[in-house]
């Protein structure tokens, strides 16, 4: 059971080998869910020989004399293949790390990511944006989590760090959501309680990107025409534009209407040649937030790079 739930930090040496970006794990810390250090070793890279050494404070001749990562990868990947679940603060550069280095099978995980978990149990009601909320140190300390300044930016330090955010976090959501429930691993709930952390995680995440989405399409006069952009909030002058239209979802809008109206546009510029029956199509769309708001900001500029042809 314990062994289920694994997490880990790496650390990297990055430069440039031959003109070409080349990043090679140096050190890998994996941890279980009873605190307890299953695998820590640092690594010879094969193709780096010097790197900047400022973050996590690993010369190369620190390394020097250690095995290269290929002596230990059967069995960093029976690790990772026997666990169920991933635990760590901000785990996207770990798994590259990782798979640059051979290991596999990451998606078939389940992945707590503690910043996330941290926004749901605390950021969220104090404001904190999802998409940029403080680092670990910050939240751990701010949890009351002891952090050694001499072991921070060290695989080992920072995966200790996170298991103990981790529980932290874990009480925090159970005092909050159901009170009462056990955060010991061991017992039969555990996982029960994981899953509906992660459940109100993503309904949570759902209706903040859904109320981030909102906001109004506006046409405004310019020199040629008129420009179709999207505001998070209501103008304070509405009689300065053409027309301002409430959407659920600003960016899909955009997409959709400028789509709508591309034998409209004026050349390959940004501006509209509309009339009056275009303005009230407008006044009369609506549409609904499905989660793609940045897929439908990559086609806008897709479009506009390709001069705006249907």
């Amino acid at each position: 059971m314990i062994n289920d739930f694994l997490c880990f930090d790496t650390e990297s040496a990055q430069g440039r080998l031959m003109g070409k970006y080349t990043e090679e794990l140096l050190e890998l810390s994996i941890m279980n869910v009873a605190c307890e250090e299953i695998f820590s070793h640092r690594f010879k890279p094969t193709l780096l020989r010097k790197w900047d050494p400022s973050v996590h404070k690993i010369t190369p001749e620190m390394v020097a004399k250690e095995k290269r990562f290929k002596h230990y990868q059967a069995e960093i990947q029976r690790l990772f293949d026997n666990a169920r679940y991933i635990i760590g603060f901000s785990l996207i550069d770990d798994f590259k790390a990782m798979e640059r280095a051979g290991i596999t099978g990451f998606d078939n995980k389940t992945v707590i990511e503690l910043r996330h978990l941290h926004w749901l149990c605390v950021g969220r009601e104090a404001g904190t944006p999802f998409y940029s909320g403080p680092g670990l140190t910050a939240c751990a300390t701010a949890m009351g989590v002891h952090v050694d300044d001499a072991l921070v930016h060290s695989a080992g330090g920072d995966t200790h760090v996170t298991l103990q955010l981790f529980f932290k976090l874990l009480q925090n959501y159970v005092d909050n959501f159901c009170p009462g429930r056990s955060i010991d691993p061991a017992s039969d709930g555990f996982e029960l309680l994981i899953a509906n952390m992660l459940k109100d995680l993503e309904r949570a995440k759902f209706e903040y990107d859904r109320e981030l989405a909102a906001g109004y399409v506006v046409v405004k006069r310019v020199e040629q025409g008129a420009q179709i952009v999207t505001l998070a909030v209501r103008p304070e002058n509405e009689e300065d534009y053409l027309l301002v239209h409430p959407v659920n979802a600003r960016r899909r809008a955009h997409y959709e209407i400028e789509l709508h109206l591309a034998k409209k546009r004026i050349g390959n510029s940004k501006s509209f040649r509309l009339t009056d029956k275009d303005l009230n199509w407008i006044k009369q769309y609506q549409n609904e937030f499905d989660q793609q708001e940045q897929y439908y900001a990559k086609l806008i500029g897709l479009r506009r790079g390709l001069g705006g042809s249907r």
